[in-house]
């Protein structure tokens, strides 16, 4: 059984994450030049909901499966590795089960709640996801456990195709027949004349057929051609123990999954947050400033605007500021089992390798691509949504505030993989909980100020990863014994080079003629900040022999 290295794991992740992430771009930012403000609204307070649960019930379980899998395969209990398998999917596919019917049963309060009454046709179709999406789990973190990370990649793609194909199509049915929408929505007791709730629950059920197909991927791979384990590993004695009781597996893989829930649900509360606190506060700006907002939102209800303006932030800046993560999360999913590997081998010296490369590969992706992003965010929305001229311009001073959080966000959530991997699962949920306190606080202060509106939310947001980040970092190298001014130093290099990158890239894009068009302009100015970015790198020193070596190995 050929393991992959490091670079090689990540490498395949980022890979399938670029194909995923592009056919999520282009299901989003069509969906949301569909579904407009009002209709994003539906669709993302839905998706709120759904995260929150799916959080609590499979978040943890790819990395607990992972973890517990490359420490049994370290120590060559090659027949314990296929036993964590079996126990896994029989308690979580139950688990799974369970939490869908919870959620379908808790559909109509919890919307009514948050929401409203029309949420609950999207709630009710995503709820099958979590079933789906725990069995997926336990497939991806067996075979990530092992060090293939193919599986992964193409259960990735194959669900990304079918929410591509699925969640449009059913979207632009139900908005190209009105009346038959229209006639479903009373299934429901919504008396709106609007198809936008149904649409968008259309959208939602494009998401569910996807994680099935995941699911049925991974479970036909895995009869077919099987993990790789011979016959000779199964039936080798050499390892510590032949196999675990199905009790003592379930209760290590329950020891990481739990508290790696624990923090997905406390990294989710952000977003819950979100969904509670913004239309209230919102509906508060707009009482106590009508004359404002009757300027900057032209043509929309008072009782529709907090739904659009919160429908605007999440499905347009939101999605951009997703974007990055969802690439740079693929290093710490691929750091996961290496370093799960190297403390199971009391291996310190591959362990510090291990922090550092980490770190290193997250900040080299991560710190351009937030300061681009944050310096580029209107034109960035213009190319993206070029039927929605107004969410585009409510939306620019969100996202420009939000492409700084970026850099903070992945950079912690590669340190909350290390830790994971470390033994030490418990400390990102201690750090989040004092970012979600930082959230909550900043939302209902910040909101509620007419001229901030959604930016104040963004703005919370930003403050929340950053009380996170550093003191996550501090504590992995002080866990990893990791060499700490040589990473901060390299931090520091980073982080200078990216200004200069943002700072060409923002003069390219001010002096460049109009005539041009948005997406040229955009181009182009993204190259001259990539040029920029790579010759001061270099000029600083940052790629060196060592460095190099350091990712590669």
């Amino acid at each position: 059984m050929k393991k992959q290295s490091f670079l090689e794991s990540s490498a395949i992740l980022i890979l399938s994450a670029v194909v995923t992430k592009l056919m999520g771009a282009v299901f989003r930012i069509p969906l949301a030049n569909m579904l407009g403000g009002e209709g994003m609204g539906y669709f993302s307070s839905a998706y709120g909901i759904f995260m929150t649960v799916y959080a609590v019930s499979v978040t943890g379980l790819p990395a607990a499966v992972a973890k517990v899998t490359a420490e049994n395969s370290a120590l060559e209990r090659f027949a314990n590795v296929r036993r964590i398998k079996s126990a896994a999917l029989l308690f979580f596919s139950a688990t799974g089960l369970a939490f869908t019917l919870l959620m379908l049963a808790a559909a109509y309060p919890f919307c009514m709640l948050t929401g409203g009454r029309e949420t609950v046709p999207s709630v009710l179709a995503i709820a099958p996801s979590i079933f789906f999406g725990c069995v997926t789990s336990v497939y991806r973190g067996y075979y990530e456990g092992l060090r293939n990370m193919i599986p992964t990649a193409l259960s990735q793609i194959a669900e990304g195709l079918v929410k591509l194909a699925a969640g449009l199509a059913l979207c632009l049915w139900a908005l190209k027949n009105p009346e038959k929408t229209l006639a479903i929505s009373g299934h429901f007791g919504l008396t709106a004349d609007s198809v936008l709730p149904i649409a968008a629950a259309a959208a939602v059920l494009g998401i569910t057929l996807s994680t099935a197909a995941g699911t049925l991927y991974l479970v036909l791979r895995d009869k077919m051609t099987g993990d790789g384990l011979s016959r000779e590993q199964l039936s080798s004695t050499s390892g510590a123990g032949c196999t675990d009781s199905m009790r003592n597996i379930i209760s290590a893989l329950l020891k990481t999954a739990v508290p790696v829930a624990i923090g997905a649900l406390v990294t989710n509360l952000t977003s819950l947050i979100d969904l509670i606190t913004i239309n209230r506060s919102l509906g508060k700006a707009i009482y106590a400033s009508p004359e404002y907002f009757a300027v900057i939102t032209p043509g929309i209800p008072p009782e529709r605007l907090p739904n659009f303006l919160f429908g605007s932030f999440t499905g347009l800046a939101v999605t951009v500021f997703n974007l990055i993560p969802s690439f740079t999360n693929m290093f710490g999913k691929g750091i996961l089992p290496n370093l799960s590997e190297a403390f199971a081998a009391g291996d310190k010296v591959k362990i510090r390798e291990c922090t550092e490369k980490s770190l290193l590969a997250t900040a080299l992706a991560a710190f351009p691509s937030g300061v681009g992003i944050s310096v580029l965010s209107g034109r960035i929305l213009k190319v993206l949504f070029p039927l929605k001229p107004l969410e585009t311009s409510l939306c620019t001073l969100s996202l420009s505030v939000l492409g700084i959080g970026v850099v903070f966000l992945c950079v912690s959530s590669t340190a909350f993989a290390a830790l994971q991997a470390a033994g030490r699962p418990e400390l990102p949920v201690k750090l989040m909980l004092g970012g979600v306190a930082v959230k909550l606080t900043g939302n209902l202060l910040l909101v509620q100020i007419p001229e901030l509106n959604t930016a104040g939310a963004a703005a919370s947001t930003l403050l929340c990863y950053m009380v996170i980040c550093i003191p996550a970092v501090n504590v992995l190298i002080k866990t990893t014994a990791a060499d700490k001014k040589h990473i901060y130093g390299i931090l520091c290099k980073i982080c200078y080079s990216s200004l200069i990158c943002g700072a060409g890239a923002l003069l390219a894009e001010k002096m460049l003629p109009q005539s041009l068009g948005n997406i040229i302009i955009l181009l182009i100015s993204i190259i001259i900040g990539v040029i920029f970015y790579i010759i001061s790198t270099f000029l600083l020193g940052i790629f060196t022999k060592s460095t190099l070596k350091l990712l590669i190995s």
